[in-house]
């Protein structure tokens, strides 16, 4: 059976993170053996009942790609959320994203990751934040895509 081993990346991803994406990856495989193929993966955590009036827990989606070699690696992990008041849309409000160096902030724009100690900072927050949201069942809808 084959394994999500993610390469070391330019933000601290945790085991615990790692752990989550490759059991969520090995359940889809006893659902979808094609996808032991496909050298793209995109993970969705949803709460279906987040929504712009009642607030809960922001959709994110996270996206690996396989090299030749084998490894996976993070492209990118978005955090969305409802922006605006009178017709509130889903927008992106925290992107890191691994392929290009950079990460975007809803108020702040984009900047580099590298030698960025404000990345490292936001990503730990983040990625500590949306662990305890899984430890709780945040997420009713946890999907892959390929």
């Amino acid at each position: 059976m084959s394994t999500l081993k993610l390469h070391p990346a330019s933000l601290p991803i945790s085991d615990k993170l790692q752990a989550l994406l490759n059991n969520n990856f090995q359940r889809q495989l006893t659902n979808n053996e094609s996808i032991a193929r496909t050298t793209y993966l995109v993970f969705n955590f949803r709460d279906s009942s987040y929504s712009s009036e009642a607030g809960g827990f922001h959709p994110v989606e996270i996206a690996v790609t396989q090299t030749c070699s084998g490894q996976w690696n993070i492209e990118y992990i978005t955090d969305f959320a409802y922006v605006g008041n009178v017709y509130p849309e889903l927008a992106r409000c925290l992107d890191f994203d691994f392929r290009d160096q950079a990460f975007f902030t809803e108020f702040g724009g984009w900047s580099p990751i590298k030698g960025n100690y404000s990345a490292v900072e936001m990503f730990e927050l983040w990625q500590d934040n949306f662990l305890n949201y899984i430890d709780m069942e945040a997420f009713d809808s946890i999907s892959i895509t390929s």
